[in-house]
C-alpha cells in the first residue's frame, strides 16, 4: 500500500525544523557555523523559487505542470514550496510578460 502524498511533506517539514533547532543549539554552545553557511551569509545570495523554476523550464525545454515543477525543485535543489504559491508567482511573471508564459492551466514554459 502506497503512503499518502502529504506524509512526505510532513516528514520534510519536521526535518527542516530539526535542522533549525540544531543550528540554534550549536549557536548557544558557542560553536561556529559550518564554512558553507558562513560563506552564504557573506554575500552569496540564494536564488528565488521563480529563478530556479525558470532554470528547470530552460533545462527541460518543454512546458511543465506546476506539480512536476514542485517535485523537480525538491529533487534538484532541495527547495520545498507550495504548489499554489509557485503557480501564482509564475502567473504573475507571465502577466508582466517576463521570462515565462502559461501554455495551459497550471503549465508553464520559458518565454522565447
Amino acid at each position: 500500500m502506497e503512503s499518502p502524498p502529504y506524509r512526505q511533506i510532513i516528514l520534510e517539514t519536521i526535518e527542516a525544523l530539526l535542522k533549525l533547532q540544531m543550528k540554534s543549539v550549536r549557536l548557544l554552545l558557542g560553536r561556529t557555523d559550518s564554512p558553507r553557511e558562513a560563506t552564504r551569509r557573506k554575500g552569496r545570495k540564494r536564488k528565488s523559487l521563480v529563478d530556479l523554476a525558470v532554470e528547470i523550464l530552460t533545462e527541460e525545454k518543454r512546458p511543465v505542470h506546476v506539480d512536476e515543477l514542485v517535485e523537480l525543485l525538491r529533487e534538484r535543489h532541495g527547495r520545498l514550496t507550495d504548489r499554489d504559491s509557485l503557480s501564482s508567482a509564475l502567473a504573475k511573471k507571465d502577466k508582466q510578460g517576463l521570462r515565462v508564459r502559461r501554455v495551459a492551466p497550471a503549465s508553464f514554459a520559458v518565454r522565447e
